[in-house]
């Protein structure tokens, strides 16, 4: 894990904007999940974040389509009204099913209820033995919305989003667990920084098998 540094200036130019608290960290489950994905682009993407030109041109690399879906609606206030409102929003067409999902600082932003949500949603929109990846913290993680940018296919850059969102109850493991399936967790890894990675696979259905007949009686000859 490293910090992002600025590149050196010419002389004369403007100072680059600064990113406090930018982290550059390697990601085994980016890795994981890209693993054997050529450069033929035949892929579709969703990412459940905001639209970023740096994660577009990092998808571009592998993917022909791709949505950003921006789940996340704004933190909601204490008033009455909206102490119940949702913060989920699942507002892609559907036009297409996914074969890769980016699910960053996602899951800790949502409610219980609207976690199973939108783990349902995505079953209705992805392909069967699609890839999803998700980040979710460690119980010392900093509590601040985060903003992630894929660096390349082993390497992500997080820092504070500029969009404040409510944090939901935080995640451990045993419950992570218990909440993806019926998505197949296929890679799992702890990062120093204190976040956690978990690579998915949503199954392919079962083949139909077919029905039993029962044996025919033979007649005596």
């Amino acid at each position: 894990m490293r910090r992002s540094a600025p590149s050196p200036q010419p002389a004369g130019a403007a100072p680059p904007e600064t990113r406090p608290g930018a982290v550059e960290t390697a990601a085994p489950g980016v890795a994981a999940l890209l693993d054997g994905v050529g450069e033929d682009r035949n892929h579709a993407v969703l990412d459940l974040g905001t639209a970023t030109d740096p994660n577009l041109r990092a998808y571009s690399r592998f993917a022909r389509w791709i949505r950003f879906a921006d789940v996340l609606r704004e933190a909601v206030g204490p008033g009455p009204e909206e102490a119940g409102a949702s913060r989920l929003r699942t507002n892609v067409p559907a036009d297409r099913l996914y074969d890769f999902v980016f699910a960053w600082d996602i899951l800790d932003r949502l409610l219980p209820d609207e976690r199973l949500r939108l783990l349902q949603w995505l079953g209705e929109i992805t392909l069967p033995n699609a890839r999803l990846h998700f980040v979710v913290r460690a119980e010392h993680a900093l509590d601040v919305p985060l903003r992630f940018t894929l660096l390349d296919g082993s390497r992500l850059r997080f820092e504070p989003a500029d969009r404040p969102h409510g944090l939901g109850p935080r995640l451990l493991p045993a419950e992570v667990t218990r909440l993806l399936p019926p998505l197949r967790i296929a890679h799992a890894f702890a990062l120093r920084s204190g976040l956690r990675e978990y690579v998915c696979i949503r199954p392919a259905p079962e083949p139909e098998q077919p029905a039993l007949r029962s044996p025919r009686k033979l007649r005596p000859q």
